[in-house]
């Protein structure tokens, strides 16, 4: 589980294919990478991976083929960004949300502008059949990051983003047509599952 407080933007070195599944090779800093152990998870842009092969500012994880039909890891690179936050612990505060690192659906930018000192951030879902899940000021995780809505309507919802998570996440990357991934929040499917269960 995560929190959907972004620790490091951690850059991609190198990716190997092995029969279509990916090795990804990643740098951080050291003070960052110091804190890991072989078998850890981590979340990378909102996808859950177990981390291993950690060298003093690097680490690898593998991604399947199955992780790729369904996230945006399709389109990483050498030199992309991507966000990373280590597993909870039991003692750590949960300052954003509960977050899975289990992706739900992709979704793209369309449309972004300044609101004061915060940008606001529309998005598109690629799979409409789970707009009913988001509710505005309910909580949503985009490529890994808490976020709350601020509004929905027509498949689309709207963010906005903060000076801090702007600077340190890399939605200071977003651009128009962007692709992200999204989890909504659990507790949606846990419910709507116990309100239509047959016995």
């Amino acid at each position: 589980m995560f929190t959907g407080l972004i620790q490091k933007i951690a850059t991609v070195n190198s990716i190997n294919s092995h029969h279509g599944d990916l090795q990804v090779i990643l740098s951080a800093e050291e003070s960052f990478v110091s804190t890991l152990s072989d078998g850890d998870s981590l979340s990378i842009n909102g996808v859950c991976l177990t981390v291993y092969n950690i060298n003093k500012n690097s680490f690898s994880f593998d991604v399947s083929n199955e992780t790729l039909d369904v996230t945006t890891l399709t389109q990483i690179c050498s030199g992309y960004m991507v966000n990373v936050e280590s597993a909870l612990s039991l003692n750590d505060k949960l300052g954003g949300h509960m977050v899975s690192g289990h992706v739900d659906c992709m979704a793209q930018v369309v449309e972004i502008s300044k609101d004061a000192r915060s940008y606001k951030v529309k998005f598109k879902l690629e799979n409409k059949d789970y707009f009913k899940y988001i509710v505005r000021k309910g909580s949503i995780c985009v490529d890994g990051v808490s976020l709350t809505v601020n509004d929905e309507s027509n498949n689309n919802f709207f963010v906005n983003i903060i000076p801090f998570t702007w600077d340190n996440t890399i939605t200071k990357y977003y651009k128009i047509g962007t692709m992200v991934n999204i989890e909504i929040d659990r507790v949606a499917l846990h419910v709507e599952k116990l309100l239509n269960y047959k016995d």
